[in-house]
């Protein structure tokens, strides 16, 4: 077996170098990389195999982020391409090695795949005998299940339809009780009703007839305060009249009176009259210087102060009898 010829630094640099300068000029970014790089590989110890160079160039490159990535690519396949050239025959030894463990392995995988189906294939013939075994015992179990469940729900529906008849005539009962309640009630209320309309018809008719006899007693004392009033005013205007006739009776006596002492006062004025007529017929005329005037008779100035007082008592009586028809008219009209 020919042996694998790991690359040393030297060489690593070198095919980095040759891949940097192949356009005749290095970028920046390039030379930035080389140096870290070459520091990274400095500090490696033992071999250099491929995967430590790919590890060191993904570290140097972290470190230079401005770098393209094409060219990163590209500077990392030429240090693999010195790698490949420098290893071809131990390269395609071991590609043959590897189709001929890649065969085997295929080989075994395909044995192991057969035999791996054919146990899948037991597997899955116990696990579908098992399936319809446990399937088989699950029927029955549900079976018996659903056998237990259609009694037990029988035995609930029995029980549900005793307990809703039992529902159904305790509330029958109940119904019946509550229409009954409500017939007393409705029964009760009709009769307080009919009671109440009773006592209120019998409070309206006390109550009318009480209004009825105040009605007729009031009229019974408006027509008493009426014949009293009526009276009162008869014997008023009775009195009235009677005052009237008095009054004017003594009007009238008192004219008679007044009139007879105006005739007497008349015939003693005229007897005077005659009297002193005669007296001076009987006595010589006298002359101017000697005539006196004589008094008048002692009897003609007791005449004289009689017609006086008289008529004096003719105004009193005529004043008192005015005054009295006044009041007599006026009582009649406050009446």
């Amino acid at each position: 077996m020919t042996e694998v010829k790991e690359l040393n630094l030297t060489e690593i640099l070198t095919a980095l170098q040759d891949f940097m300068t192949s356009d005749g000029s290095i970028s920046i970014e390039q030379r930035e990389f080389y140096s870290i790089f070459r520091q990274h590989l400095n500090e490696h110890e033992g071999e250099f195999k491929v995967e430590d160079i790919e590890r060191l160039l993904m570290a140097a490159k972290a470190e230079v982020p401005n770098l393209n990535e094409e060219e990163f690519f590209k500077m990392g396949e030429a240090i693999l391409t010195r790698y490949r050239n420098k290893n071809e025959d131990a390269i395609n030894e071991r590609i043959r090695a590897l189709a001929a463990e890649e065969a085997r392995k295929r080989a075994l995988a395909e044995a192991e795949r057969l035999k791996r189906e054919e146990e899948e294939r037991l597997a899955e013939e116990a696990r579908i005998a098992e399936e319809e075994r446990l399937a088989e015992e699950e029927r029955l179990a549900e079976e018996e299940r659903l056998a237990e469940e259609a009694r037990m729900a029988e035995e609930a529906r029995l029980a549900e339809e005793a307990r809703l008849a039992e529902e159904a005539r305790l509330a029958e009962e109940a119904r019946l009780a509550e229409e009954a309640r409500l017939a007393e009630e409705t029964r009760l209320a009709e009769e307080a009703r009919l009671a109440e309309e009773a006592r209120l018809a019998e409070e309206r008719r006390l109550a009318e007839e009480t209004r009825l006899a105040e009605e007729a007693r009031a009229e019974a004392a408006r027509l008493a305060e009426e014949a009293r009033l009526a009276e009162e005013a008869r014997l008023a205007e009775e009195a009235r009249l009677a005052e009237e006739a008095r009054l004017a009776e003594e009007a009238r006596l008192a004219e008679e009176a007044r009139l007879a002492e105006e005739a007497r006062i008349k015939a003693e004025l005229e007897a005077g009259e005659n009297a002193k007529q005669a007296y001076w017929e009987g006595q010589d005329l006298p002359t101017e210087e000697a005539k006196i005037v004589p008094d008048l008779p002692v009897d003609a100035q007791a005449a004289v102060d009689e017609e006086t007082s008289s008529g004096s008592l003719k105004k009193t009586l005529i004043l008192g009898a005015v005054l009295a028809i006044t009041a007599a008219v006026a009582g009649v009209f406050f009446l």
